[in-house]
């Protein structure tokens, strides 16, 4: 199996990134991925004010690194990749962290703020009295733009920062082939996050991800947002502001896709979904804000 390191790493998804491995089609790999601020909060000294407040000085300071490309051997132009999340595994660390500007709540918290959080026995160690289970997942992943160089922290039709907790061990997503080879970026993995991560930042770790790619030609036709396949659930993500404008992407390709695969008209999708579906934020600290639909599988007619 191969193994990508996370030196391997960019802050753009970019079709002119010469990609750092080439996947077969069903092939699984081992993916390592840093940290969102690139190993600069693993020490006790990262947590102070004033090496948080060296971070923003003017100079270069990047953040939200992915490992990548990896190109999909015969993956073209209007094709699919639908991509297995098989296994994550955490960091022995992680950390929360955010900054004045972005929380929601500047009058309260003027400076910024770090902690860094054990993580032991599948638990995040919150304080003396507090652990909770890790939830691992994958923050940000997706395909390289057709003409575009985006930044790691945007999202899009293409994927990219969507801190969806759903794209988790034993989930597929499906993302669009732009260009040739697809080149698909992974990172920002969490070792916990809550629905909406409200300031800004989970329980942000290093991470090696083991996923399976696989090529599907084509594309369907109601997939115009990325979307994920659960045991439980069918999702998709829509990416946008403010955040209904995003919900409501979720939803049209949610009715369409029951329409298209399960063959309900899209009335009959739209009152289903109100009845059993769920509309969920992922996050809602950093435009483009992210919102997932989940259609509950147990109610989905047969094919």
């Amino acid at each position: 199996m191969q193994r990508i390191t996370r030196e391997r790493i960019g802050y753009l998804l970019d079709r002119r990134i010469p990609p750092v491995a080439v996947v077969r089609d069903g092939e699984t790999v081992l993916v390592e991925t840093e940290d969102s601020r690139t190993g600069r909060a693993r020490l006790p000294e990262h947590t102070t004010q004033e090496w948080l407040a060296g971070l923003h000085q003017p100079g270069p300071y990047y953040s939200n690194p992915v490992t990548g490309p990896l190109f999909v051997d015969g993956a073209e132009p209007g094709d699919t990749l639908a991509v297995t999340i098989e296994e994550i595994v955490c960091d022995t660390q992680g950390y929360t962290g955010f900054w004045p500007e972005s929380v929601h709540f500047p009058e309260w918290f003027p400076e910024p703020q770090t902690v860094i959080f054990p993580i032991e026995n599948g638990e995040v160690v919150f304080n003396d009295q507090i652990r909770f289970p890790t939830r691992p997942m994958v923050g940000t992943i997706g395909t390289a733009p057709h003409l575009e160089a985006l930044s790691t922290h945007g999202s899009g039709r293409y994927g990219g920062n969507m801190d969806c907790p759903d794209v988790k061990p034993g989930a597929t997503i499906f993302l669009p082939v732009n260009v040739p080879g697809g080149l698909l970026f992974v990172g920002d993995c969490h070792a916990a996050q809550g629905d909406g991560e409200f300031c800004g930042g989970a329980i942000e770790q290093r991470a090696e991800v083991t996923l399976t790619v696989r090529l599907q030609k084509g594309r369907p036709r109601s997939m115009r947002w990325p979307r994920l396949v659960l045991d439980d659930a069918l999702v998709t993500v829509g990416c946008d502001k403010p955040l209904e404008s995003a919900m409501k992407h979720a939803l049209g390709d949610m009715i369409l896709w029951l329409e298209e695969e399960y063959g309900l008209t899209r009335a009959e999708a739209y009152m289903l979904l109100t009845h059993v579906g769920d509309a969920r934020a992922c996050q809602v600290s950093v435009a483009p804000y992210t919102m997932r639909v989940r259609m509950p599988r147990a109610y989905l007619p047969a094919k």
